[in-house]
């Protein structure tokens, strides 16, 4: 007997297709639901023949709704955008006082806009600076236009910004006017051209998409990072979770590295390849500090500073187009010496996803999973925010899990 899933195994892959997102399990079953209740006779390609036409506009909405995830909260993973605004924003805006351009692919109910709002003001960006909030679901989108907020979502704003950016209304906090008037929403679907233009041409000067691509297929996750690379204004900034390193960097980006986080910048001309690290240089700028050589250093701290350092190579090369074999081999020797390293494992599944291997991957990420919920991981530079990277682990299980063997 043919199983629900099974019979709507063409629908899934027609809305894989159109949303970018891999389907998990949890959400296939949600999917069927939906799909059973539409009826069409039972018959998938009749249903999606209807999906596709204007008159089925509705009905994909409330199917994209009931697959889509939108959960976030405002200043949602706080040390990224510590480093954000001390070494992209602030230097920006000291540089230029023209207006910022500002753009928040899968913007969910609008807390990300109101972050970078609240940002940009503190840090005293023109008040024409500009932020669109775009997002695949209009009925997420009516929400996020109100720029007003329950009071758990405003848990990790500090007591004076939140005093002085938002007011009270009713059992919700919204964003003030000044600020509310700076923010525009757009639907948009970041598998569909043409992608939003800034604000009188020329490119956006920023451009956040976090914790949306690590639900993506492998496939559409590189074509999104392509075409939001072609939408940054020169010297524009891409900023992604650090669930979402690229290992394929296109050539037009070249890393921009901080203690506690990483960014791309947009080159219009070709940067100078960086060279390699040698092996007796030290840690890349990126990596952890050295620890000096005339000093003692317990074995275990050494193998963990040397694993730190080998995984920022692979970071710093997958912008200087370093090999995957070379890749490969750097990450199997940082968990040589550190296997409870989670991000390097779970960069290796990347990778090994990447080079067509998803049983090696699938394993990768398994291992990784069971290291961060056993609490044997520990924060290393960009990834500090476990909890976002247990995320990113169970994603790519359920993913691989639910696309089975291949």
């Amino acid at each position: 007997m043919t199983s629900s899933s099974e019979r709507w195994a063409p629908v899934h892959a027609w809305l894989q297709a159109h949303t970018g997102m891999a389907l998990s399990g949890a959400q296939r079953r949600r999917l069927d639901a939906r799909l059973e209740a539409l009826g069409h006779g039972g018959s998938p390609a009749r249903l999606a023949a209807h999906l596709r036409s204007p008159s089925g506009a509705a009905d994909l909405a409330r199917l994209v709704d009931a697959v889509a995830v939108h959960t976030s909260e405002v200043f949602r993973d706080d040390v990224q955008l510590a480093a954000f605004r001390a070494h992209v924003l602030s230097p920006r805006v000291q540089r230029s006082r023209t207006p910022l351009r500002v753009w928040s692919a899968g913007c969910a109910a609008g807390e990300e806009v109101a972050t970078l709002l609240l940002l940009m003001a503190q840090e005293g960006a023109d008040p024409a600076s500009r932020v669109l909030g775009t997002d695949i679901s209009e009925q997420v989108l009516t929400r996020a236009r109100e720029l007003s907020f329950p009071a758990e979502a405003l848990r990790r704003v500090p007591e004076g910004p939140r005093a002085r950016y938002f007011e009270p209304r009713g059992r919700r906090h919204a964003l003030v006017e000044a600020l509310r008037a700076q923010a525009e929403f757009r639907r948009h679907n970041l598998m569909e051209a043409p992608y939003p233009e800034a604000p009188g041409g020329g490119g956006f000067d920023v451009i956040f998409c976090r914790n949306v691509l690590i639900y993506f297929t492998p496939d559409a996750f590189q074509r999104t990072v392509r075409s939001l690379s072609e939408r940054l204004a020169p010297g524009g900034v891409l900023v992604l979770s650090a669930a979402e390193p690229l290992l394929q960097v296109p050539p037009q980006l070249r890393l921009l590295p901080s203690e506690h986080a990483f960014f791309y910048v947009r080159e219009d001309a070709p940067a100078m390849e960086a060279p390699r690290p040698k092996r007796d240089a030290g840690p890349s700028v990126a990596g952890p500090a050295a620890p000096r050589p005339d000093a003692p250093v317990p074995p275990d701290e050494a193998a963990r500073a040397e694993a730190d350092w080998l995984f920022s190579c692979v970071l710093d090369g997958a912008s200087t187009g370093v090999p995957d074999e070379r890749s490969e081999r750097d990450l199997r020797r940082c968990l040589d010496l550190d296997p409870d390293h989670v991000a390097a494992r779970y960069l290796l599944g990347l990778l090994l996803e990447q080079c067509g291997q998803p049983g090696a991957a699938l394993e990768a990420y398994r291992r990784a999973l069971r290291a961060v919920e056993s609490g044997r991981a520990r924060p290393v530079p960009f990834f500090l925010n476990l909890p976002r990277l247990r995320v990113a682990c169970a994603r790519a299980v359920e993913r691989l899990d639910a696309e089975g063997p291949r």
